[in-house]
C-alpha cells in the first residue's frame, strides 16, 4: 500500500441516463435489444451445436458407441478446464451405460495434452474410440500412431489450430479457420457441452445436457475465457445449479469452504473451488481431482474434498518458499535501476507452482518475471509479464537459444539449456533495452464511471447484479466516487483487511466500505479526512439485512488544489534539475520550513526505516511514505523532504537508494559500524547553507 495506482476513467461511458444505462453504453451495449440479450442470458440464447464443425461426425461416431454398449476413452488435461470437460463427457455417457476410461497426463512426467504415455494408455484398454477434450488438435503424431492402430478419433479442443489439422476421424473447435460458428471463445469443456448438448438432440434424451451445465461453469470459469456471449449463459446458468447443490463433488467442497448456503459467484470459483482442483495437477495427482467430479459416493467425495484442501495448502507453502528463495536472490543479484527482465532460477523448485510465483513477483516488482526450475540439464521456466508488455515477443527474440517456448503475450513458457542460460539473458535483455519502457510503473486501475454519493444506493447495487457473472472481458463494475469523509477505520480479518465508515455532503445516510488486504493502509488515513474510493458497489447481507456496501480497490487523499500536495513529483523533477529551493518557494509559494527538513525529521525516517526495514528492501512511493512515517511519529512530514533526508543518508552511506520513475525508490539500509556525520553530506550543506536562508 506504499506505492499509488494510476485511475484511469473509461472516456466512453457517458455523462447521462442511469448508472447501468450509462456502464453498458460505456462497454458498447447501446441498443435495447442487445442489452436485453446480455443481461437476460438465456439459454434459450444459446447457438446451435451444428455449426461447429465435423460436430455432425463426432456424434454420429459417438451415437453408434452408445448404441452398440463399446467402450470410449476420454484424454483430457491436468488443469481445470481439461478435468470438467473429462468429467462432464465421462458422466454424460455412464449414465448411458457406456464404458469409459478417463486418461489425464502427469503434469510432472507427461507434461500438457495427448502423448506418449496417453498414447499407450489408450491402446492398452482396448477400446475403439478415442475422444479427446481440452487438447488434441496439436498432436499430429500422435493421432497418426494411434490411427495406425484402427482407432477412430475424435478431437474437441478450443486452442489455437496449427498450419494443418491432424488426421482425426472428427475435429471439433470453434477456431477451425473454416467455422461457421458464431462464436469462438468457448473453453475445453464448453465445446464438450455443445456436444453433448448436439448428442441429447440426436438420441432424443430432451434436456439431459441440462446436468452438465455445473462443471461447464465451473471450467469456463476456471480457464479465464471471455464471460461474454454463450460463456455468460453457461455460467450463469451453472452458478445457479451449484447454488443448488446439484453435484455431489462441488457441493461437498464448498461445504468444506464454508460456503453451503452463501451466494456462490464467479470469485468462488475462481478463488476458492478452481485453486484447490489445480493443486491435484500442479502437484501431479489429477486424479484425485477427477474423482471428486465423477464421484457419487459422498464418503469419497469427503475423502477427495479433504484431500484437495491439503494439496492446496501444500501448494501454498511451496510458493511462499520458493517466493521467499526467489527475492533473497534478486535483492541481491538484480539491478533495479536497468531495463532488465527479472530471471530467476533455483534447483528443483516445483514446476507446477513456479507459474504462479512469477505472477507474485511481477506484482511485487512492477516488471516482468521468468522464474526458472533447474533439472538435470535444463531450466523449465514460467513468465509473467507487466503491464501490456509482450513477454512472447520477448521470449521469441532469444528464441536460438531455447529449447522449447509457447504462450501469449502476458504468459508463456519455456525450456532452456543449462549451458545456454547465460546467453539466452543476454540476448533477452537486450531486446528489453528497446522495448520495455518503465517510466511508468504505476499499477493501473480501470473504472467505469464516475458517480455521486446519491447514486449508491440498494436499487443501483442490485441493478448492477443484473450484470453479473463478472469476469474476463465482463469485469464486476468499478467506479469512482470523490470527496467522501471518513467516520472510522477499523481493521477487521486478523489485521488483514480495513472497515471504513463514510459519509457525503448532501447524502443523510452513512455507507459502509471494506477494503480487502488493506491492513496495513489504515495508518495512511484519518477520520474526518476527505478522500476519493474507486470501488465496486455491491450488497452485503447480515442477520438477514441487506446493506449497501463498497468494496473498495483503492482510496486516495481528495485534491486540495495545491500543486505541491497534489502532484509532489513536480517539486521533486523540478528541484533535481536546478537544486534551487528559492526557486521553489517562488513557485509554489511556500515558505522554506516546507522544503528543509528539521533536524528532528533525519532522526525519525531512519528510526522509521531501521525499526521496520532493517533487513528488506523497501519500495514505495515518496508521497506515501512520507504519510505512513508522519503517521507513525505525529509529524508533519511531505515528500519532498523525505526524498532530501533520504539523499543525505545515501550520501553518508547509511542505504543505497534506487530511483524507479518520477515518484518511486527502493532502497536499502546498510550496515553501520560507527557514528556518522550527516553534515559532511553535500546535500545536507546545501540545504542549509546561508543563501538559503537568506
Amino acid at each position: 500500500m506504499l506505492m499509488r495506482r494510476e485511475w484511469r476513467l473509461n472516456s466512453s461511458t457517458p455523462a447521462t441516463g442511469s448508472l447501468v444505462e450509462r456502464i453498458l453504453a460505456g462497454r458498447g451495449l447501446h441498443d435495447a435489444d442487445r442489452i436485453d440479450t446480455f443481461c437476460r442470458a438465456s439459454l434459450l440464447d444459446l447457438h446451435d451445436p451444428d455449426l461447429l464443425p465435423d460436430l455432425s461426425i463426432a456424434v454420429e461416431l459417438l451415437a453408434e458407441a452408445i448404441e452398440r454398449q463399446t467402450g470410449v476413452v476420454i484424454h483430457g488435461d491436468y488443469d481445470v478446464d481439461g478435468l470438467t470437460a473429462t468429467a462432464l463427457l465421462a458422466r454424460f455417457l455412464r449414465r448411458l451405460d457406456v464404458p469409459v476410461e478417463p486418461v489425464i497426463p502427469d503434469r510432472m512426467t507427461d507434461g500438457y495434452g495427448l502423448n506418449d504415455t496417453g498414447v499407450s494408455k489408450v491402446i492398452a484398454s482396448g477400446y475403439p474410440l478415442l475422444i479427446t477434450v481440452d487438447c488434441g488438435i496439436a498432436s499430429f503424431d500422435e493421432i497418426r500412431e494411434l490411427k495406425s492402430k484402427g482407432i477412430r478419433i475424435i478431437i474437441t479442443d478450443h486452442h489455437e489450430c496449427l498450419a494443418g489439422l491432424p488426421e482425426a476421424d472428427a475435429i471439433v473447435n470453434p477456431k477451425r479457420s473454416d467455422s461457421r460458428y458464431p462464436f469462438r471463445e468457448l473453453a475445453g469443456v464448453g465445446v464438450v457441452l455443445k456436444l453433448v448438448q448436439a448428442l441429447c438432440r440426436r438420441l432424443n434424451l430432451g434436456e439431459l445436457w441440462l446436468q452438465s451445465l455445473e462443471l461447464a461453469a465451473l471450467g469456463t470459469v476456471a480457464d479465464v475465457v471471455p464471460l461474454i456471449d454463450e460463456n455468460r449463459i453457461i455460467v450463469k446458468h451453472g452458478l445457479e445449479r451449484i447454488a443448488a447443490g446439484r453435484q455431489l463433488g462441488l457441493a461437498v467442497l464448498l461445504e468444506s469452504l464454508g460456503m453451503s448456503g452463501r451466494p456462490i459467484n464467479t470469485q468462488t470459483l475462481g478463488y476458492m473451488v478452481s485453486p484447490r482442483i489445480n493443486a491435484a495437477g500442479r502437484l501431479g495427482d489429477a486424479g484425485i481431482a477427477l474423482e471428486l467430479l465423477l464421484t457419487d459416493d459422498p464418503k469419497r467425495a469427503v475423502w477427495a474434498a479433504d484431500q484437495l484442501s491439503k494439496l492446496n495448502q501444500d501448494r501454498q507453502e511451496m510458493e511462499r518458499e520458493i517466493v521467499a528463495e526467489a527475492t533473497r536472490a534478486i535483492e541481491q543479484e538484480f539491478d533495479f535501476t536497468g531495463t532488465d527482465l527479472i530471471i530467476v532460477a533455483g534447483e528443483n523448485w516445483h514446476p507446477g507452482v513456479i507459474g504462479i510465483v512469477a505472477a507474485k513477483l511481477a506484482e511485487q516488482y512492477c516488471r516482468p518475471v521468468i522464474v526458472l526450475s533447474g533439472e538435470e540439464e535444463v531450466y523449465r521456466g514460467s513468465c509473467r509479464t507487466w503491464g501490456d508488455y509482450d513477454i512472447l515477443s520477448a521470449i521469441a527474440a532469444a528464441a536460438d537459444y531455447t529449447v522449447t517456448f509457447g504462450g501469449h503475450r502476458k504468459a508463456a513458457g519455456l525450456v532452456v539449456k543449462k549451458e545456454d542460460l547465460a546467453d539466452f539473458r543476454k540476448k533477452i535483455n537486450a531486446y528489453a533495452a528497446t522495448t520495455l519502457d518503465l517510466e511508468n510503473r504505476t499499477p493501473i486501475l480501470e473504472a467505469d464511471a464516475l458517480v455521486e454519493p446519491g447514486e449508491l444506493t440498494m436499487d443501483n447495487a442490485m441493478a448492477l447484479q443484473n450484470l453479473a457473472p463478472f469476469g474476463e472481458s465482463n469485469p464486476q463494475p468499478l467506479l469512482i466516487c470523490r470527496r467522501l469523509v471518513l467516520q472510522y477505520l477499523r481493521p477487521t480479518g486478523n489485521g488483514r483487511h480495513l472497515k471504513v465508515g463514510l459519509t457525503a455532503l448532501g447524502v443523510d445516510n452513512s455507507l459502509d466500505g471494506i477494503a480487502f488486504g488493506f491492513g496495513d493502509a489504515g495508518d495512511l488515513f484519518a477520520p474526518g479526512e476527505t478522500v476519493d474510493l474507486l470501488f465496486s458497489l455491491d450488497i452485503n447481507e447480515w442477520r438477514g439485512q441487506k446493506s449497501v456496501q463498497l468494496t473498495i480497490r483503492d482510496m486516495k487523499p481528495s485534491p486540495v488544489q495545491d500543486e505541491f500536495i497534489d502532484r509532489p513529483w513536480v517539486a521533486e523533477s523540478l528541484y533535481e534539475e536546478q537544486a534551487d529551493l528559492k526557486e521553489l518557494m517562488r513557485r509554489f509559494q511556500i515558505p522554506i520550513e516546507t522544503l528543509r527538513p528539521s533536524k528532528e525529521e533525519y532522526k525519525v525516517v531512519y528510526q522509521f526505516i531501521r525499526a521496520r526495514y532493517s533487513d528488506q528492501a523497501l519500495l514505495a512511493d515518496l508521497s506515501l511514505l512520507a504519510r505512513r512515517i508522519s503517521s507513525s511519529y505525529q509529524i508533519k512530514l511531505n515528500g519532498f523532504r523525505l526524498a532530501r533526508i533520504l539523499t543525505v543518508f545515501q550520501e553518508a552511506d547509511l542505504l543505497k537508494m534506487q530511483r524507479l520513475g518520477r515518484e518511486r525508490i527502493r532502497l536499502k539500509l546498510r550496515p553501520t559500524h560507527s557514528r556518522v556525520r550527516l553534515e559532511d553530506s553535500p546535500t545536507y550543506q546545501r540545504l542549509h547553507s546561508e543563501e538559503v536562508l537568506s
